[in-house]
């Protein structure tokens, strides 16, 4: 089911009205398309938080504007650095049938367990970069590292995606890697290091 968010032209430009905009709880906004000229919105900053908590940051959505709507999928949201909130927002107008390349986050389930006991779970993939349809972006893949022990990696190639979605990173590239966590003394006391084990290749 495809979401929905209201939004109205932005008639005022620029950093200053922008913050302006925010203070009044909306969010300033983009929305372009090979079909439309680039237009500058607002959307609500509760709707548009409720909408990225349920679907995900690559959202495939119906965008209200003036009347007419216009189909498109979340390409960019930039976030506070410091307290989360989203300050600005970009959309892609689409067809939902329409190919297009998208990168979606790689969560690690499991990733508590393992980093029991001095272990440490190094993500060195947050992000993979995908060719779908508009209508199937999978909110997130997810991979299971419950069984995971140091030495061991996870590569690209390990994650499972659905038959219509093409992956376009390397498949040999390394999404994470385990290692240990060994506390050595110098002549300053007792500083942690990471010694990293020679990685066993599940391939």
């Amino acid at each position: 089911m495809v979401s929905s968010i209201e939004s109205n032209i932005r008639n005022d430009i620029g950093s200053n009205a922008n913050h302006r905009l925010r203070d009044t709880g909306y969010i300033p906004a983009v929305i372009y398309g090979k079909n439309m000229n680039t237009l500058p919105i607002e959307v609500h900053k509760r709707e548009l938080e409720s909408l990225v908590r349920h679907g995900g940051e690559k959202s495939l959505i119906d965008v209200s504007i003036g009347g007419e709507s216009y189909t498109a999928y979340i390409k960019e949201i930039q976030w506070n650095p410091v307290t989360r909130q989203i300050m600005h927002l970009d959309l892609q107008q689409v067809n939902a049938d329409e190919r297009i390349h998208v990168s979606i986050p790689v969560v690690l389930k499991g990733r508590g367990f393992v980093e029991k006991g001095g272990i440490v779970v190094q993500q060195q993939l947050k992000e993979v970069e995908i060719e779908c349809t508009a209508g199937n972006i999978p909110k997130k893949i997810e991979y299971d590292i419950t069984h995971f022990r140091p030495g061991d990696i996870l590569k690209v190639a390990d994650m499972e995606f659905g038959e219509e979605i093409s992956i376009l990173d390397e498949l040999q590239s390394v999404v994470a890697s385990i290692a240990t966590v060994e506390k050595v003394i110098d002549d300053e006391g007792e500083v942690p290091v990471e010694k990293k084990i020679e990685p066993n290749d599940r391939h």
